[in-house]
């Protein structure tokens, strides 16, 4: 587990998206209620894993769609670039 700060990581949403971060939550939707398509969200999973430095299984990415789902994800199975 790499112990993210859930209010860093939804400023960092925030900042990519331009939604403010206060109307960010764990089941905000990154397809509905941001309004990525794939390749936005491949965009911001980009921006997300350079930001903290970790990489993510590319085969979890595919039935992500909520902001919770990448925190958790980047939390729980982020492994360090380069490392």
């Amino acid at each position: 587990m790499n112990n993210l700060n859930w209010d860093e990581f939804k400023q960092h949403i925030s900042d990519y998206v331009g939604v403010d971060a206060a109307e960010i939550t764990e089941s905000t939707d990154v397809y509905d209620d941001l309004y990525l398509d794939s390749l936005g969200l491949f965009g911001l999973g980009s921006h997300i894993t350079e930001t903290y430095q970790l990489n993510i299984p590319l085969s979890l990415v595919a039935s992500i769609s909520t902001v919770g789902e990448i925190f958790h994800l980047l939390n729980d199975k982020g492994t360090p670039i380069g490392g």
